[in-house]
């Protein structure tokens, strides 16, 4: 015959060990469930910012910078604009948010003067919209997933990532004449 405090102690023992079960058993699926989360990719739907309004933050944060590159890329579950550029004496670059704007990285670094910078002319260059077309038409599939702004050599360019499954074929445009740039 079993006393009644010993009795009363495993239904303690076992009441915490069904506790202790049930929230590991939680636990694992709150993991479970927060790694799926972050294996979303982001598509280009969530891009809410356009590229003068990325280019607008990053002129209040660097009032007197000229631009020398804007790159539009995926990173996680979202979208985000790197904007560089420079002015006399330092040069910039800036992290923002494609879908909400926010900035989410900025950097400054004394200017290389053995370097060469050259601005972009932003209102010469044709839209990301439109290198977004001649790029999907020029490879026939995919869907156009990364792009960059960029003064090659003196000459303005959009490097245009098409994606078609596990393929990746980079365009690039001269962005004032839309040509196709072949670097063969």
């Amino acid at each position: 015959m079993t006393k009644p405090s010993s009795l009363k102690s495993r239904l303690v023992r076992m009441m915490a060990v069904t506790v202790l079960t049930t929230s590991a058993i939680g636990g694992i699926s709150f993991a479970i469930n927060s790694t799926t989360v972050s294996a979303v990719r982001a598509t280009t739907v969530d891009i809410k910012l356009n590229q003068a309004q990325a280019v607008q933050r990053f002129h209040r944060l660097f009032k007197d910078a000229q631009v020398t590159e804007i790159t539009l890329e995926p990173k996680g579950n979202r979208y985000q604009y790197q904007i560089d550029g420079f002015d006399k004496e330092q040069e910039y670059t800036a992290v923002i948010n494609a879908k909400t704007g926010k900035i989410r990285w900025s950097h400054s670094t004394k200017l290389d003067h053995d370097d060469k910078y050259y601005a972009l002319d932003l209102n010469k260059t044709i839209s990301r919209q439109d290198a977004t077309k001649l790029a999907e038409n020029e490879t026939k599939q995919g869907k156009a997933q990364r792009w960059k702004l960029e003064n090659d050599d003196g000459q303005q360019t959009w490097e245009v990532d098409v994606i078609d499954g596990h393929h990746t074929t980079e365009v690039k445009i001269n962005a004032l004449t839309k040509d196709i740039i072949n670097d063969n």
